[in-house]
Protein backbone atom coordinates (compact mmCIF):
# COMPACT_ATOMS: atom_id res chain seq x y z
CA UNK A 1 0.00 0.00 0.00
CA UNK A 2 1.52 3.51 -0.91
CA UNK A 3 1.06 7.06 0.74
CA UNK A 4 -2.06 7.47 -0.94
CA UNK A 5 -3.74 4.62 0.39
CA UNK A 6 -2.87 5.92 3.58
CA UNK A 7 -4.30 9.18 3.50
CA UNK A 8 -7.50 7.94 1.99
CA UNK A 9 -8.20 6.11 5.35
CA UNK A 10 -7.62 8.73 7.25
CA UNK A 11 -10.31 11.37 5.70
CA UNK A 12 -12.46 8.28 5.45
CA UNK A 13 -12.25 7.47 9.46
CA UNK A 14 -12.72 11.52 9.82
CA UNK A 15 -15.98 11.24 8.29
CA UNK A 16 -16.95 8.66 10.21
CA UNK A 17 -16.61 10.05 13.45
CA UNK A 18 -17.90 13.65 12.69
CA UNK A 19 -21.26 11.36 11.60
CA UNK A 20 -21.07 9.33 14.98
CA UNK A 21 -20.83 12.75 17.15
CA UNK A 22 -24.01 13.79 14.71
CA UNK A 23 -25.83 10.92 15.85
CA UNK A 24 -25.55 10.89 20.11
CA UNK A 25 -26.76 14.96 19.78
CA UNK A 26 -29.57 13.98 17.44
CA UNK A 27 -30.88 10.67 19.09
CA UNK A 28 -33.68 9.37 18.51
CA UNK A 29 -36.24 6.54 20.47
CA UNK A 30 -35.16 3.97 17.82
CA UNK A 31 -31.19 3.63 18.21
CA UNK A 32 -29.21 2.68 14.96
CA UNK A 33 -26.13 1.08 14.48
CA UNK A 34 -23.43 3.18 13.25
CA UNK A 35 -21.91 1.80 10.09
CA UNK A 36 -18.65 2.38 8.60
CA UNK A 37 -18.20 3.15 5.14
CA UNK A 38 -14.49 1.89 3.77
CA UNK A 39 -12.97 1.74 0.84
CA UNK A 40 -10.90 -1.31 -0.28
CA UNK A 41 -8.75 -2.36 -3.04
CA UNK A 42 -9.44 -5.41 -4.44
CA UNK A 43 -9.87 -7.30 -1.15
CA UNK A 44 -6.60 -9.23 -1.11
CA UNK A 45 -4.58 -6.73 0.48
CA UNK A 46 -5.65 -4.38 4.13
CA UNK A 47 -6.70 -1.56 3.30
CA UNK A 48 -5.19 0.52 6.60
CA UNK A 49 -1.67 -0.24 6.05
CA UNK A 50 0.72 -3.60 5.76
CA UNK A 51 1.04 -5.29 8.70
CA UNK A 52 -2.34 -3.78 10.32
CA UNK A 53 -5.65 -4.85 10.51
CA UNK A 54 -7.29 -1.40 12.34
CA UNK A 55 -7.71 2.00 10.76
CA UNK A 56 -5.11 4.94 11.66
CA UNK A 57 -5.98 6.71 14.42
CA UNK A 58 -6.45 10.55 14.35
CA UNK A 59 -4.74 12.27 16.97
CA UNK A 60 -7.67 14.48 18.14
CA UNK A 61 -9.63 11.35 18.49
CA UNK A 62 -10.47 10.29 22.25
CA UNK A 63 -10.75 6.98 23.40
CA UNK A 64 -14.82 7.19 24.15
CA UNK A 65 -15.27 7.91 20.12
CA UNK A 66 -12.21 5.02 19.03
CA UNK A 67 -14.56 2.47 21.33
CA UNK A 68 -18.10 3.53 18.61
CA UNK A 69 -16.21 2.90 15.86
CA UNK A 70 -17.63 0.28 13.93
CA UNK A 71 -15.43 -1.36 11.40
CA UNK A 72 -16.60 -3.95 8.40
CA UNK A 73 -15.49 -7.23 9.47
CA UNK A 74 -14.81 -8.39 5.77
CA UNK A 75 -11.54 -6.19 5.57
CA UNK A 76 -9.96 -8.16 8.28
CA UNK A 77 -11.42 -11.57 6.91
CA UNK A 78 -9.42 -10.35 3.86
CA UNK A 79 -6.38 -10.76 5.92
CA UNK A 80 -6.88 -13.81 7.32
CA UNK A 81 -7.82 -15.09 3.71
CA UNK A 82 -4.47 -14.02 2.79
CA UNK A 83 -2.64 -15.23 5.66
CA UNK A 84 -4.61 -18.62 5.03
CA UNK A 85 -3.68 -18.98 1.72
CA UNK A 86 0.28 -18.03 2.32
CA UNK A 87 -0.19 -20.92 5.33
CA UNK A 88 -1.89 -23.26 2.72
CA UNK A 89 0.83 -23.14 0.27
CA UNK A 90 3.66 -23.23 2.84
CA UNK A 91 1.93 -26.59 3.91
CA UNK A 92 1.61 -28.04 0.71
CA UNK A 93 5.09 -27.36 -0.41
CA UNK A 94 6.09 -28.85 3.07
CA UNK A 95 3.78 -31.92 2.06
CA UNK A 96 5.44 -32.23 -1.50
CA UNK A 97 8.83 -32.07 -0.16
CA UNK A 98 7.96 -34.95 2.11
CA UNK A 99 6.35 -36.71 -0.65
CA UNK A 100 9.96 -36.16 -2.65
CA UNK A 101 11.89 -37.22 0.65
CA UNK A 102 9.51 -40.23 0.51
CA UNK A 103 10.07 -41.36 -3.10
CA UNK A 104 14.18 -40.96 -2.46
CA UNK A 105 13.75 -43.35 0.49
CA UNK A 106 11.59 -45.86 -1.56
CA UNK A 107 14.39 -45.85 -4.49
CA UNK A 108 17.18 -46.37 -2.12
CA UNK A 109 15.25 -48.92 -0.35
CA UNK A 110 14.61 -50.62 -3.99
CA UNK A 111 18.19 -50.66 -5.10
CA UNK A 112 19.61 -51.58 -1.75
CA UNK A 113 16.79 -54.46 -1.18
CA UNK A 114 18.27 -56.04 -5.31
CA UNK A 115 22.00 -55.36 -4.09
CA UNK A 116 21.57 -57.47 -0.78
CA UNK A 117 19.90 -60.05 -2.71
CA UNK A 118 22.40 -59.99 -5.81
CA UNK A 119 25.06 -60.74 -2.66
CA UNK A 120 22.65 -63.69 -1.47
CA UNK A 121 22.32 -65.17 -4.62
CA UNK A 122 26.24 -65.00 -5.45
CA UNK A 123 26.89 -65.98 -2.18
CA UNK A 124 24.58 -69.03 -2.43
CA UNK A 125 25.83 -69.71 -5.98
CA UNK A 126 29.30 -70.13 -4.93
CA UNK A 127 28.26 -72.04 -1.97
CA UNK A 128 26.56 -74.53 -3.69
CA UNK A 129 29.41 -75.20 -6.59
CA UNK A 130 31.63 -75.56 -3.63
CA UNK A 131 29.53 -78.22 -2.10
CA UNK A 132 28.61 -79.85 -5.84
CA UNK A 133 32.60 -79.90 -6.52
CA UNK A 134 33.11 -81.57 -3.20
CA UNK A 135 30.81 -83.69 -3.44
CA UNK A 136 31.49 -85.22 -6.92
CA UNK A 137 35.53 -85.39 -5.76
CA UNK A 138 34.41 -87.41 -3.20
CA UNK A 139 32.23 -89.70 -5.12
CA UNK A 140 34.61 -90.00 -7.78
CA UNK A 141 32.04 -88.76 -11.19
CA UNK A 142 34.42 -87.04 -13.30
CA UNK A 143 33.35 -85.96 -17.02
CA UNK A 144 36.70 -87.51 -18.21
CA UNK A 145 37.92 -91.02 -16.60
CA UNK A 146 41.53 -91.79 -16.57
CA UNK A 147 43.81 -94.12 -14.83
CA UNK A 148 47.20 -92.72 -13.46
CA UNK A 149 50.36 -94.01 -12.01
CA UNK A 150 51.39 -92.60 -8.92
CA UNK A 151 54.89 -92.41 -7.12
CA UNK A 152 54.12 -92.06 -2.85
CA UNK A 153 57.52 -91.24 -1.18
CA UNK A 154 58.43 -93.55 1.61
CA UNK A 155 56.76 -92.82 5.07
CA UNK A 156 54.70 -89.97 3.64
CA UNK A 157 53.02 -87.21 5.52
CA UNK A 158 49.52 -86.41 4.95
CA UNK A 159 50.64 -83.45 2.91
CA UNK A 160 52.64 -85.52 0.67
CA UNK A 161 49.92 -88.03 -0.47
CA UNK A 162 47.55 -84.99 -1.27
CA UNK A 163 50.20 -83.39 -3.22
CA UNK A 164 50.69 -86.25 -5.16
CA UNK A 165 47.45 -87.18 -5.59
CA UNK A 166 46.13 -83.42 -6.81
CA UNK A 167 49.47 -83.52 -9.09
CA UNK A 168 48.25 -86.39 -10.87
CA UNK A 169 44.37 -84.83 -11.05
CA UNK A 170 42.78 -87.67 -9.04
CA UNK A 171 41.54 -85.09 -6.33
CA UNK A 172 40.53 -81.81 -6.63
CA UNK A 173 39.48 -80.42 -3.35
CA UNK A 174 42.42 -80.59 -1.29
CA UNK A 175 40.81 -79.57 2.11
CA UNK A 176 38.08 -81.56 1.62
CA UNK A 177 40.01 -84.71 1.11
CA UNK A 178 41.78 -83.98 4.22
CA UNK A 179 38.90 -83.68 6.17
CA UNK A 180 37.56 -86.84 5.19
CA UNK A 181 40.68 -88.48 5.97
CA UNK A 182 40.82 -86.66 9.63
CA UNK A 183 37.19 -86.87 10.15
CA UNK A 184 37.23 -90.62 9.51
CA UNK A 185 39.97 -91.38 11.77
CA UNK A 186 41.96 -93.15 9.27
CA UNK A 187 45.68 -93.84 10.28
CA UNK A 188 48.28 -91.61 8.69
CA UNK A 189 49.97 -95.07 7.52
CA UNK A 190 50.04 -94.53 3.73
CA UNK A 191 53.33 -96.46 2.49
CA UNK A 192 55.42 -95.83 -0.16
CA UNK A 193 55.40 -97.15 -3.86
CA UNK A 194 53.69 -96.99 -6.95
CA UNK A 195 49.67 -97.18 -7.43
CA UNK A 196 47.72 -96.75 -10.07
CA UNK A 197 44.75 -94.93 -9.57
CA UNK A 198 41.41 -94.06 -11.47
CA UNK A 199 40.13 -90.83 -11.51
CA UNK A 200 36.50 -92.74 -10.71
CA UNK A 201 37.42 -93.87 -7.53
CA UNK A 202 35.87 -92.33 -4.41
CA UNK A 203 37.96 -91.66 -1.67
CA UNK A 204 37.39 -94.24 0.48
CA UNK A 205 38.87 -96.49 -2.31
CA UNK A 206 42.08 -94.04 -2.96
CA UNK A 207 42.72 -94.17 1.16
CA UNK A 208 42.04 -98.43 1.23
CA UNK A 209 44.58 -98.48 -2.34
CA UNK A 210 47.29 -96.26 -0.66
CA UNK A 211 47.09 -98.07 2.52
CA UNK A 212 46.90 -101.61 1.28
CA UNK A 213 49.83 -103.57 2.48
CA UNK A 214 52.22 -103.81 -0.37
CA UNK A 215 55.49 -106.60 -0.84
CA UNK A 216 58.80 -104.89 -0.06
CA UNK A 217 59.94 -103.16 -2.68
CA UNK A 218 63.77 -102.18 -3.48
CA UNK A 219 64.96 -99.09 -4.62
CA UNK A 220 68.01 -97.95 -7.21
CA UNK A 221 70.12 -95.38 -7.86
CA UNK A 222 70.62 -94.29 -11.35
CA UNK A 223 72.39 -91.32 -12.90
CA UNK A 224 71.98 -89.66 -16.37
CA UNK A 225 74.90 -88.01 -17.55
CA UNK A 226 75.20 -84.99 -19.41
CA UNK A 227 75.32 -85.40 -23.53
CA UNK A 228 73.25 -89.14 -23.29
CA UNK A 229 70.95 -89.77 -26.13
CA UNK A 230 67.13 -90.31 -25.50
CA UNK A 231 67.75 -94.15 -26.48
CA UNK A 232 71.18 -94.96 -23.89
CA UNK A 233 69.01 -92.94 -21.03
CA UNK A 234 66.34 -96.10 -21.59
CA UNK A 235 69.04 -98.51 -22.05
CA UNK A 236 70.61 -97.16 -18.63
CA UNK A 237 66.87 -97.74 -17.00
CA UNK A 238 66.44 -101.25 -18.53
CA UNK A 239 70.23 -102.39 -16.92
CA UNK A 240 69.00 -100.71 -13.47
CA UNK A 241 65.47 -102.70 -13.87
CA UNK A 242 63.23 -99.46 -13.79
CA UNK A 243 61.69 -100.34 -17.07
CA UNK A 244 62.18 -102.02 -20.19
CA UNK A 245 64.13 -99.87 -22.84
CA UNK A 246 61.65 -100.42 -25.31
CA UNK A 247 58.97 -99.24 -23.11
CA UNK A 248 60.42 -96.13 -22.44
CA UNK A 249 60.52 -95.24 -26.09
CA UNK A 250 56.89 -94.08 -26.60
CA UNK A 251 57.22 -91.59 -23.82
CA UNK A 252 60.29 -89.48 -25.17
CA UNK A 253 59.35 -89.79 -28.99
CA UNK A 254 55.86 -88.14 -28.62
CA UNK A 255 54.89 -85.33 -26.16
CA UNK A 256 53.10 -86.31 -22.86
CA UNK A 257 51.25 -82.72 -22.66
CA UNK A 258 51.70 -82.75 -18.49
CA UNK A 259 54.30 -80.33 -18.28
CA UNK A 260 54.60 -76.67 -18.49
CA UNK A 261 57.44 -76.66 -21.21
CA UNK A 262 55.96 -78.74 -23.14
CA UNK A 263 53.92 -75.83 -24.46
CA UNK A 264 56.71 -74.43 -25.75
CA UNK A 265 57.98 -77.52 -27.57
CA UNK A 266 57.61 -77.53 -31.57
CA UNK A 267 55.77 -80.95 -32.79
CA UNK A 268 57.45 -81.75 -35.83
CA UNK A 269 57.05 -84.02 -38.60
CA UNK A 270 61.32 -84.23 -39.40
CA UNK A 271 61.72 -84.25 -35.42
CA UNK A 272 62.42 -87.66 -35.00
CA UNK A 273 62.11 -87.76 -31.56
CA UNK A 274 60.25 -85.10 -29.79
CA UNK A 275 61.31 -84.81 -26.51
CA UNK A 276 65.20 -85.60 -27.03
CA UNK A 277 67.28 -82.88 -24.80
CA UNK A 278 64.25 -82.74 -22.09
CA UNK A 279 65.67 -86.10 -20.62
CA UNK A 280 67.75 -84.05 -17.61
CA UNK A 281 70.87 -85.39 -16.65
CA UNK A 282 70.60 -85.94 -12.95
CA UNK A 283 70.60 -88.37 -10.55
CA UNK A 284 67.49 -90.11 -10.02
CA UNK A 285 65.84 -92.82 -7.39
CA UNK A 286 63.62 -95.01 -9.16
CA UNK A 287 61.46 -98.46 -7.95
CA UNK A 288 62.85 -101.75 -9.10
CA UNK A 289 60.29 -103.79 -11.38
CA UNK A 290 60.59 -107.01 -9.13
CA UNK A 291 59.29 -109.15 -12.06
CA UNK A 292 61.97 -107.55 -14.19
CA UNK A 293 65.06 -108.29 -12.33
CA UNK A 294 63.56 -111.69 -11.60
CA UNK A 295 63.06 -112.51 -15.16
CA UNK A 296 64.94 -110.11 -17.58
CA UNK A 297 64.09 -112.10 -20.50
CA UNK A 298 60.22 -112.30 -19.49
CA UNK A 299 57.79 -111.22 -21.24
CA UNK A 300 57.04 -108.22 -18.56
CA UNK A 301 55.04 -105.27 -19.87
CA UNK A 302 56.57 -102.52 -17.92
CA UNK A 303 55.03 -99.23 -19.83
CA UNK A 304 53.35 -97.94 -16.43
CA UNK A 305 57.06 -98.14 -14.75
CA UNK A 306 58.80 -96.22 -17.15
CA UNK A 307 56.06 -93.35 -17.38
CA UNK A 308 56.28 -93.06 -14.01
CA UNK A 309 60.49 -92.81 -14.63
CA UNK A 310 59.80 -90.49 -17.57
CA UNK A 311 57.52 -88.13 -15.55
CA UNK A 312 60.23 -87.54 -12.61
CA UNK A 313 62.32 -87.17 -15.62
CA UNK A 314 60.76 -84.60 -16.99
CA UNK A 315 59.57 -82.85 -14.14
CA UNK A 316 63.13 -82.23 -12.83
CA UNK A 317 63.99 -80.21 -16.27
CA UNK A 318 60.64 -78.09 -15.92
CA UNK A 319 61.85 -77.31 -12.37
CA UNK A 320 65.23 -76.48 -13.93
CA UNK A 321 64.38 -74.55 -16.21
CA UNK A 322 63.34 -71.12 -14.74
CA UNK A 323 61.60 -67.69 -15.80
CA UNK A 324 65.15 -65.82 -15.92
CA UNK A 325 66.54 -68.44 -18.57
CA UNK A 326 63.05 -68.09 -20.50
CA UNK A 327 62.88 -64.05 -20.39
CA UNK A 328 67.01 -64.37 -21.52
CA UNK A 329 66.02 -66.44 -24.33
CA UNK A 330 63.39 -64.60 -25.43
CA UNK A 331 65.53 -61.98 -25.92
CA UNK A 332 68.08 -63.87 -27.72
CA UNK A 333 65.00 -64.60 -30.01
CA UNK A 334 65.35 -67.71 -29.40
CA UNK A 335 62.74 -70.78 -28.96
CA UNK A 336 62.61 -73.76 -26.22
CA UNK A 337 63.28 -75.79 -29.09
CA UNK A 338 66.24 -73.78 -30.88
CA UNK A 339 67.92 -73.10 -26.86
CA UNK A 340 67.89 -76.80 -26.09
CA UNK A 341 68.94 -78.19 -29.75
CA UNK A 342 71.73 -75.38 -29.92
CA UNK A 343 72.69 -76.81 -26.31
CA UNK A 344 73.01 -80.34 -27.23
CA UNK A 345 75.60 -79.33 -30.01
CA UNK A 346 77.74 -77.51 -27.62
CA UNK A 347 77.22 -80.25 -24.95
CA UNK A 348 78.09 -83.48 -27.83
CA UNK A 349 81.22 -80.95 -28.90
CA UNK A 350 83.11 -80.38 -26.32
CA UNK A 351 83.35 -80.57 -22.14
CA UNK A 352 84.60 -77.63 -20.26
CA UNK A 353 82.01 -74.70 -19.69
CA UNK A 354 85.06 -72.01 -20.86
CA UNK A 355 85.11 -73.97 -24.19
CA UNK A 356 81.34 -74.31 -24.04
CA UNK A 357 80.94 -70.56 -24.40
CA UNK A 358 83.35 -70.39 -26.89
CA UNK A 359 81.87 -72.80 -28.91
CA UNK A 360 78.17 -71.18 -28.37
CA UNK A 361 79.68 -68.08 -29.34
CA UNK A 362 80.59 -69.69 -33.26
CA UNK A 363 77.02 -71.53 -33.67
CA UNK A 364 75.58 -67.69 -32.81
CA UNK A 365 78.12 -65.56 -35.15
CA UNK A 366 76.92 -68.07 -37.38
CA UNK A 367 73.03 -67.36 -37.23
CA UNK A 368 73.62 -64.18 -36.78
CA UNK A 369 75.60 -63.53 -39.85
CA UNK A 370 73.38 -66.65 -41.42
CA UNK A 371 73.88 -65.01 -45.38
CA UNK A 372 77.68 -65.45 -45.28
CA UNK A 373 77.29 -68.68 -43.01
CA UNK A 374 74.24 -70.55 -43.71
CA UNK A 375 74.97 -73.55 -41.98
CA UNK A 376 76.19 -74.19 -38.95
CA UNK A 377 78.85 -77.22 -39.97
CA UNK A 378 78.77 -79.39 -36.79
CA UNK A 379 79.88 -82.95 -36.97
CA UNK A 380 78.31 -83.98 -33.69
CA UNK A 381 74.61 -83.39 -35.76
CA UNK A 382 75.79 -85.96 -38.46
CA UNK A 383 76.95 -88.90 -35.83
CA UNK A 384 73.35 -88.58 -34.54
CA UNK A 385 71.77 -89.34 -37.71
CA UNK A 386 74.42 -92.23 -38.34
CA UNK A 387 73.97 -93.76 -34.90
CA UNK A 388 70.46 -92.85 -33.30
CA UNK A 389 68.38 -92.23 -36.39
CA UNK A 390 69.38 -94.24 -39.57
CA UNK A 391 69.23 -97.62 -37.44
CA UNK A 392 65.74 -97.28 -36.11
CA UNK A 393 64.04 -95.50 -39.14
CA UNK A 394 62.02 -98.72 -40.27
CA UNK A 395 60.57 -99.55 -36.93
CA UNK A 396 58.73 -96.70 -36.57
CA UNK A 397 57.08 -97.20 -40.46
CA UNK A 398 57.24 -93.16 -40.59
CA UNK A 399 55.49 -91.56 -43.62
CA UNK A 400 58.54 -89.22 -43.93
CA UNK A 401 61.40 -90.41 -45.87
CA UNK A 402 64.60 -91.10 -44.08
CA UNK A 403 66.71 -88.85 -46.66
CA UNK A 404 64.31 -85.70 -45.09
CA UNK A 405 64.67 -86.31 -41.93
CA UNK A 406 68.44 -86.85 -42.33
CA UNK A 407 69.07 -83.94 -44.15
CA UNK A 408 66.97 -81.70 -41.83
CA UNK A 409 68.96 -83.01 -39.09
CA UNK A 410 72.56 -82.85 -40.80
CA UNK A 411 74.19 -79.34 -40.05
CA UNK A 412 75.79 -79.33 -43.59
CA UNK A 413 72.81 -79.67 -45.38
CA UNK A 414 70.27 -77.35 -43.16
CA UNK A 415 70.29 -73.92 -42.71
CA UNK A 416 70.46 -72.62 -39.42
CA UNK A 417 69.09 -74.48 -35.99
CA UNK A 418 68.45 -78.38 -36.86
CA UNK A 419 65.39 -80.13 -36.77
CA UNK A 420 65.68 -81.42 -33.12
CA UNK A 421 67.97 -82.09 -29.99
CA UNK A 422 70.84 -84.78 -30.96
CA UNK A 423 71.40 -85.50 -26.72
CA UNK A 424 70.34 -84.02 -23.31
CA UNK A 425 72.52 -80.91 -22.72
CA UNK A 426 72.96 -80.41 -18.74
CA UNK A 427 72.63 -76.87 -17.37
CA UNK A 428 76.25 -75.94 -18.14
CA UNK A 429 75.56 -75.83 -22.04
CA UNK A 430 72.33 -74.47 -21.65
CA UNK A 431 73.81 -71.02 -20.00
CA UNK A 432 76.61 -71.25 -22.50
CA UNK A 433 74.21 -70.97 -25.09
CA UNK A 434 72.14 -67.84 -23.21
CA UNK A 435 75.50 -66.44 -22.09
CA UNK A 436 78.05 -67.37 -24.64
CA UNK A 437 81.81 -65.67 -24.96
CA UNK A 438 81.55 -62.61 -26.82
CA UNK A 439 83.83 -63.31 -29.92
CA UNK A 440 84.42 -63.16 -33.13
CA UNK A 441 85.05 -66.67 -34.20
CA UNK A 442 83.25 -68.65 -36.92
CA UNK A 443 85.38 -71.90 -36.88
CA UNK A 444 86.71 -74.72 -34.40
CA UNK A 445 88.14 -78.26 -34.13
CA UNK A 446 88.94 -79.99 -31.59
CA UNK A 447 92.09 -82.26 -31.01
CA UNK A 448 90.82 -85.56 -29.82
CA UNK A 449 93.62 -87.18 -28.04
CA UNK A 450 94.48 -83.73 -26.28
CA UNK A 451 90.92 -82.00 -25.90
CA UNK A 452 92.51 -78.98 -26.95
CA UNK A 453 90.00 -76.75 -29.20
CA UNK A 454 91.39 -74.27 -31.53
CA UNK A 455 89.46 -71.25 -32.52
CA UNK A 456 89.46 -69.47 -36.03
CA UNK A 457 87.86 -66.00 -37.55
CA UNK A 458 88.69 -67.05 -40.95
CA UNK A 459 88.67 -70.59 -43.20
CA UNK A 460 92.50 -70.29 -43.73
CA UNK A 461 92.67 -70.24 -39.85
CA UNK A 462 90.52 -72.94 -39.41
CA UNK A 463 92.77 -74.81 -42.15
CA UNK A 464 95.85 -74.13 -40.39
CA UNK A 465 94.85 -75.45 -36.91
CA UNK A 466 93.58 -78.69 -38.58
CA UNK A 467 96.92 -79.04 -40.20
CA UNK A 468 98.42 -78.32 -36.53
CA UNK A 469 95.83 -81.52 -34.64
CA UNK A 470 97.14 -84.09 -37.66
CA UNK A 471 100.86 -82.73 -37.65
CA UNK A 472 101.67 -80.77 -35.00
CA UNK A 473 102.76 -78.40 -37.28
Amino acid sequence: MDNRDEINGKDDLTEILKMNRERRNHRSDQYEEPQIIQKTDSGTENPYGFGSTTPPVPDDMDENELHDIEFDETAVDDVKDTETKKSKRAHEAERQLKKQNQRRKSVLQVILGVVLSAAVIFVGVNIGRTLLRAVLDYTGINTTEFEVVVEIPDDPTLEQVIDVLESSGIINDTRFFKMYVERNEKEFDFVGGQFTLSSAMNYGTIVSTLQASRIERSTVEVTIIEGMTASEVGELLEKNYVCRAEDFVQFYRSKMDVYDFERRVLQSSLKFNQLEGYLFPDKYEFYVVNELRDDPDGDIDTTEAAKVAAEKIYSNFNSKITKTMYKKMNEMGLTLDELITLASMVQAEVGNVDDMKKVASVFLNRLHNSETFPQLQSDVTVFYVRDCIEPYYDDYSLAVPFQNISDSYNTYVATGVPAGAICNPGLDAINAVLYPAETDYFYFCSDEETGVTYYARTLEEHEANLVFIETGE
